[in-house]
């Protein structure tokens, strides 16, 4: 799992319904989505137990029941979000299509959400034929780059699933340019609290334009200050309430610690060791000792500090 796969993950456990009315209008209208949405995801380690490819940032499994059948019929709905071009991403798609349908027996439906900046790939086909012997398979994509020519429908749209396409293609738009980027971010969260949406909802939002739009330290600071001065304007203070923008000033801190232990400035080691040992400290866990530390792996180490920013942000 790497970073960017959280918040993609979350957005569809909240807003898979809002994902189909926006993007795949023809399935959305074939739901009954006054049934149950039964999420999943604790099947896929044993449908997928081999470790996910470079690129694939995020996969969800959601049984749905269709309308206007006599019996109930469910389907299998597999979304995996794409942020970087592999060849093999079709064939992928079918493996997942396969193994769904032999684990459950039920109708199976894959869509691909394709995150990457091309225009012209659009893998929504795998086909095979040896010896007579053919396979050919088709599923949907939506292509978020598709939305780059709509983004004014995108800012007015009243669908929460349009802020997240909209942060990713500013986000993608503003890759090398973090003054843009801060003007970009400061809109979005202005446009939350504009929208007049439930709280939570605001909340949920601001997690995932805070993760796809990050900033330099000098800009976040600035960020945070514009957060308060909105909901100052506002007089609802949402986002401040949550432990997320702690979380950054608990990295500012970390950094400060672990150079202060002896590490040179800008050493990665030092920098990860004292992350660590504040999201320890804010999550009230025992603090590792640099012995302990010091003997993992860069790779454990990085895990272990992944895993204590998802458990600080899931606060």
């Amino acid at each position: 799992m790497t970073e960017y796969d959280l918040p993609w993950k979350e957005i569809f456990d909240s807003y898979l319904q809002d994902f189909m009315q926006l993007c795949l209008p023809e399935g959305y209208e074939l739901i009954d989505w006054h049934a149950p949405v039964e999420n999943q995801e604790q099947e896929l380690p044993r449908l997928f137990p081999e470790s996910l490819s470079e690129g694939r940032v995020a996969d969800k499994l959601f049984r749905v029941r269709i309308k206007g059948q006599s019996q109930p019929t469910w389907v299998m709905i597999h979304t995996e979000v794409q942020v970087s071009r592999t060849p093999d991403f079709a064939q992928r798609m079918f493996v997942c299509y396969y193994r769904i349908l032999d684990r459950f027996r039920e109708p199976v439906v894959c869509i691909g959400v394709i995150a990457d900046k091309s225009k012209k790939w659009r893998p929504n086909l795998w086909k095979q034929s040896v010896m007579k012997c053919q396979v050919q398979f088709d599923f949907p994509i939506v292509k978020l780059n598709d939305y780059s020519g709509r983004l004014e429908e995108l800012e007015v749209s009243d669908n929460p699933f349009a802020t997240v396409i909209l942060a990713h293609l500013l986000s993608q738009a503003s890759a090398k340019e973090p003054e843009a980027r801060f003007r970009f971010k400061v809109e979005l969260v202005r446009r939350l609290y504009d929208k007049l949406w439930e709280a939570e909802d605001i909340r949920r939002l601001f997690r995932f334009i805070d993760w796809v739009l990050d900033l330099p330290r000098d800009f976040a600071v600035q960020f945070k200050d514009h957060v308060h001065q909105i909901e100052m304007e506002k007089q609802m203070p949402y986002i401040t309430s949550i432990e997320k923008l702690a979380k950054l000033e608990g990295e500012a801190i970390g950094e400060t610690r672990g150079e202060a232990r002896g590490e040179a400035r800008g050493d990665a080691r030092g920098q990860t060791k004292g992350k660590i040992k504040t999201f320890q400290e804010l999550l009230g866990l025992a603090i590792s000792s640099d012995s302990e530390l010091d003997s993992l792996t860069d790779e454990a180490r990085e895990k272990l500090l992944l895993e204590l920013r998802q458990s600080f942000a899931a606060r």
